[in-house]
């Protein structure tokens, strides 16, 4: 009787064994079931660490003044080094922003340092406009940098080179090297002057001159001028270049007339080129010659421009 108990006893522990064997088995399949259809009903949207939020910084002076201001798209807008994309930044100066747009940039929060790549466009309120590969703006120093080629823009003016740099309201850029500036005309009829250095060239449009350097070629229709320095000066009101100053190894080539000097002067509201140290000049028969030489302390003068007076 014992074992016969005993033996029932077994039989059913062994089917209630069984029992919650299978039926743990059935929830574990039911789990992964729902786990995959989750998957599914979730497949193609973006995990939380994936999501992409709009980010807004801005920064102030001790004085209450706006320094900077940057806004964009970021996966990350909680990391110290938050990456962007489709940015936009005002950087301050003198509470006048200059607006920056790119595709791509990376903001520094520690240290309010930004770096900007593919299409990057600088416009300042007085109508600068910068264009580069990618962009370097150090805040705190209010200054903007890149050594890909840039491309500026003001009025009839443009200015490219190798690598640039300048303040944060493009009041004055310096180009590295190899720089091509091109001075169009309001005359349709006349070709823009073209002016060419290995560099550096430094720009101020505060007080509106461009100071070239290193083989320094200017031409137009009118003939050409050549030096290793040049300073060109500009009138911002009738947007044309007024004076040229040309420095060492000085050569003027017109209308088949080649000039020698160490330095000259060029007045172009005048027509008058003034030439300074040793000059030489080779005339050609069939060519007019220059009119009106005369001494003039180490100088003499003719009218004859070189470079147009745009």
């Amino acid at each position: 009787m014992i074992k016969r108990f005993i033996f029932v006893c077994v039989i059913l522990a062994s089917f209630y064994i069984v029992f919650l064997f299978l039926r743990l088995n059935v929830n574990i399949t039911d789990f992964r079931s729902e786990e995959k259809d989750h998957n599914k009903e979730t497949q193609g949207e973006e995990l939380p660490s994936q999501r992409v939020y709009s980010f807004s910084f801005s920064k102030y002076t001790p004085e209450g003044h706006r320094e900077l201001e940057i806004e964009g798209d970021s996966a990350d807008i909680f990391s110290k080094i938050v990456s962007l994309t489709n940015v936009i930044a005002k950087a301050y100066a003198d509470d006048k922003p200059i607006t920056i747009t790119a595709d791509n940039g990376i903001f520094d929060k520690s240290t309010s340092y930004i770096h900007l790549t593919k299409n990057v466009v600088a416009t300042s309120e007085e109508g600068t406009t910068l264009r580069s590969d990618s962009l370097d703006i150090d805040t705190n120093n209010k200054i903007l940098s890149t050594d890909d080629r840039a491309l500026v823009e003001k009025d009839n003016i443009k200015l490219e080179g190798k690598g640039a740099r300048g303040d944060s309201n493009l009041k004055k850029i310096k180009f590295k090297r190899n720089v091509t500036v091109v001075i169009s005309s309001e005359d349709k009829n006349m070709s823009p002057t073209i002016i060419t250095c290995d560099g550096p060239l430094d720009v101020d449009y505060v007080n509106n001159i461009a100071r070239f350097n290193d083989n320094v070629i200017a031409t137009d229709q009118r003939g050409k001028l050549s030096s290793d320095y040049m300073d060109v000066f500009y009138d911002k009101s009738s947007r044309r270049v007024y004076k040229i100053i040309a420095r060492g190894n000085v050569i003027i080539e017109q209308e088949g007339n080649v000039t020698y000097s160490d330095n000259v002067i060029y007045l172009a509201k005048e027509g008058r080129v003034i030439l300074g140290g040793d000059p030489e000049a080779i005339y050609y028969p069939e060519s007019e010659p220059f009119k009106d030489v005369k001494d003039d302390d180490q100088f003499f003068v003719f009218e004859s421009p070189v470079v147009s007076e745009q």
